[in-house]
């Protein structure tokens, strides 16, 4: 499944809310941080690889 920009926007944020929720499953957070570092990350390559045409 391809997430678009604003999805991947979208579930950053949630994570963090789900993340600083106070009564949550001990478990569960663990899976949240990994989710969200995974996502952050492939947020911010998505930024650094696009490469531009060279003007050769």
């Amino acid at each position: 499944m391809l997430l678009t920009k604003k999805e991947k926007e979208l579930l950053i944020r949630v994570l963090k809310k789900e993340k600083h929720r106070i009564f949550g499953v001990k478990e569960n957070k663990q899976a949240v941080n990994e989710l969200l570092d995974k996502l952050e990350q492939n947020y911010r390559n998505e930024t650094v690889n696009k490469v531009k045409q060279t003007k050769l």
